[in-house]
């Protein structure tokens, strides 16, 4: 057809004949050549080291297509030897189609998925295309079948999230931290946050524990535990809590734990409309030094911003990107001195605001107290019964509580809710194991219960006296 097109344009006629769609014939005569497929490997071991390399080519001729000049489709099908076919897989390729290839991850992706096959295990494949001429009464030509004899691999996951009571999450498997995949580099993971001390591992899947990632014969790698049978749990350790970049390679089962720089700011202040734009400082998360938290009654509600220097006006200011933004979470922030002078504006109400400069977001939330908070651990009168847990009592503050009482020598916490499945509310100690020291100290607030556990430890047993803010988030323990 396009060989009658072109005489006609050149000649300046218009064709005169009709019957043939061009989508149907737009082929020339591919002769005689039988439909014949090859492949570039007949054995082939799946090398988990090289994942997007290719490990098999399957390539085949055009076959023909009877002198009619009609395009020719191609179907490509794959099965275990033996199934003659009746099940595996069929790709419909389209037409000008004449290979198929595969990467090593790729095809043991698909024996593993598709066809069930067990790593580490060989298996041979039967392949074979069929090429269908667009032209009534021309059969389908179905080419040689060709074997291929394959050897699986482990397969190596493509994600991986971090576990542990030194991590931001804690030992909850359904709410770990996720590492970002590097770039370029296969199999590879890297992550920048605070680490507190303790200790954390990997996983592959939110909400399983195995297979895990634990610390091998050395704190600069690896060791694989497929299943809870391995009895080897070996989690890598902290010693010192601060901001650490981690990255690791999944397939060389290495890893690297560097300890960097701190924050660009170590204290800023909230100033705005409810404060008179005074400059209030702001508190440090104590899990993470890029964190700050302000939680105060802002009933005068307006405009404020976050400055970098007490009481300097042509320091830089933490702003919105966008003048007059109202309350919300996850809001981006940037930082600028001078024009435009731009500040959020809220409603009045009592809000806990959280800054983090890492990330460059503020969250600025309206808080509702508690109605009641609950001692919980062996101190405390009612021990680990959670249903029963230690009221305090509530005073003329709404967000302020007390108790007096008898602790014993044990562990200590706080919840909120006294949530049956040790999911809700909780406040918590800064660090694990904490001894009171008797003055205002800070809290660790936690909802929903994953994330660190650490806990107050009661030296001995004697008289103590408790005040809680559950707004500005302190306590003090105090021996009596």
């Amino acid at each position: 057809m396009k060989l009658y097109r072109l005489f006609f344009l050149l000649t300046g006629m218009a064709p005169v004949f009709t019957g043939c769609a061009d989508d149907d014939y737009r082929e020339l005569n591919k002769g005689n050549t039988p439909l014949e497929l090859s492949v570039s490997e007949t054995h082939l071991e799946l090398d988990a080291s090289n994942p997007q390399v290719e490990a098999l080519r399957l390539t085949w001729t055009t076959g023909s297509n009877h002198g009619t000049n009609a395009g020719i489709s191609y179907t490509f099908r794959m099965d275990i030897q033996g199934n003659d076919f009746a099940g595996g897989i069929t790709e419909e390729l389209g037409r000008e189609v004449y290979e198929k290839t595969y990467t090593h991850e790729e095809l043991n992706d698909l024996l593993l998925d598709e066809f069930g096959i067990s790593p580490l295990s060989e298996v041979t494949l039967e392949s074979r295309v069929t090429a269908t001429v667009a032209a009534d009464q021309t059969e389908p030509e179905v080419s040689n079948t060709q074997s291929i004899t394959i050897r699986t691999h482990r397969p190596i996951s493509n994600t991986l999230y971090l576990i542990g009571d030194a991590t931001p999450n804690g030992w909850s498997a359904d709410d770990a931290t996720e590492m970002k995949a590097v770039t370029n580099t296969p199999k590879a993971f890297t992550w920048t946050g605070n680490l507190s001390t303790g200790s954390f591992k990997f996983i592959t899947t939110l909400g399983a524990f195995t297979p895990s990632y634990n610390q091998g014969e050395s704190d600069h790698t690896l060791y694989y535990r497929e299943s809870e049978d391995d009895p080897y749990d070996e989690p890598f350790e902290i010693t010192e809590a601060g901001t650490y970049t981690l990255q690791v390679n999944l397939i060389t089962l290495t890893i690297s734990i560097v300890r960097g720089e701190g924050p660009e700011y170590t204290e800023l202040w909230f100033t705005g409309n409810a404060t008179n734009w005074d400059f209030e400082p702001m508190t440090v998360d104590p899990l993470d030094p890029f964190v700050f938290h302000y939680n105060a009654d802002l009933s005068a509600g307006g405009e404020f911003k976050i400055g970098t220097a007490a009481g300097n006006w042509d320091a830089v200011f933490f702003r919105p990107l966008t003048d007059q933004t109202a309350e919300g979470t996850g809001l981006a922030v940037d930082k600028w001195a001078g024009d435009p002078d731009y500040k959020w504006n809220i409603t009045g109400g009592i809000y806990k605001i959280t800054l983090d400069t890492r990330e460059m977001k503020i969250n600025i939330v309206p808080f509702t107290p508690y109605s009641m908070v609950y001692l919980v651990g062996d101190a405390t009168p009612q021990g680990w019964d959670i249903g029963n847990a230690t009221p305090m009592t509530a005073t003329s503050d709404p967000f302020v509580f007390t108790w007096t009482g008898t602790l014993n020598a044990g562990e200590l916490k706080f919840t909120l809710d006294r949530q049956d499945d040790w999911n809700g509310a909780w406040f918590l100690a800064d660090e694990p194991d904490k001894t009171p020291t008797g003055e205002t100290e800070t809290l660790i607030y936690h909802y929903p219960g994953a994330g660190v556990d650490y806990k107050w430890k009661i030296p001995a047993a004697a008289t103590y006296s408790i005040e809680l803010d559950q707004l500005k988030e302190t306590v003090r323990i105090q021996q009596q």
